[in-house]
């Protein structure tokens, strides 16, 4: 009797923080376990070709349709609606969180970050595993200290116009991390497969 193959999907992720030197001056990296439940929502949308209601991150329920822009993450410079967020929020992550809790947002004023373009790369396949990377670098041009930065994630677009968006995963870090002025956050999801 063939023995059956064990498939197994995994999340991870990367966070350092450079000074405005380029110096690291920490790196955090662990296991994510945080797939939300617009994740498979979105999938199941894509993959029956129908349509769902899916919880923006606004809160409100869109009916979404099937469209090549479900599941973008790409966000240019200074998007904010989709792409690789960082926040203040320190409340557990569960299946129906459907934004960060306290997220930062675009500016160089207190508490805000200039966002730069999303960036990916290419699937790559080692072994049984197949693997590819979202990362995003978030500069803080305040003039102050960004103190306190506790949970990241990434924001989907499940429609493009008008637009939506949904939280696809969302992860709390065990202690908060400060972000220098002139200094830099940056963020790496890996997503991949193993079969």
């Amino acid at each position: 009797m063939k023995e059956r193959m064990k498939l197994e999907e995994g999340l991870s992720y990367e966070v350092v923080v450079r000074d405005k030197h380029g110096k690291v001056l920490e790196r955090i990296a662990a296991p994510s376990r945080s797939y939300v439940r617009a994740w498979n929502q979105c999938l199941y949308v894509l993959n029956m070709h129908t349509a769902y209601t899916i919880t923006d991150t606004g809160g409100t329920g869109r009916y979404i349709s099937y469209s090549s822009s479900i599941l973008r993450a790409n966000a240019g410079a200074g998007e904010i609606d989709h792409g690789i967020r960082v926040g203040k929020g320190t409340t557990p992550v569960t299946i129906n969180d459907y934004a960060l809790e306290t997220p930062c947002g675009e500016g160089t004023g207190a508490d805000l970050f200039l966002h730069q373009a999303t960036s990916a790369s290419s699937p790559a396949i080692a072994g049984s595993e197949c693997s590819f990377w979202l990362r995003r670098v978030m500069v803080n041009n305040s003039g102050l200290m960004i103190s306190g930065i506790r949970e990241i994630g990434c924001y989907v677009m499940t429609k493009y116009s008008p637009r939506y968006c949904a939280l696809s995963y969302r992860d709390v870090l065990a202690g908060p991390v400060s972000v220098p002025d002139g200094g830099s956050i940056t963020v790496t999801y890996t997503l991949k497969v193993t079969v």
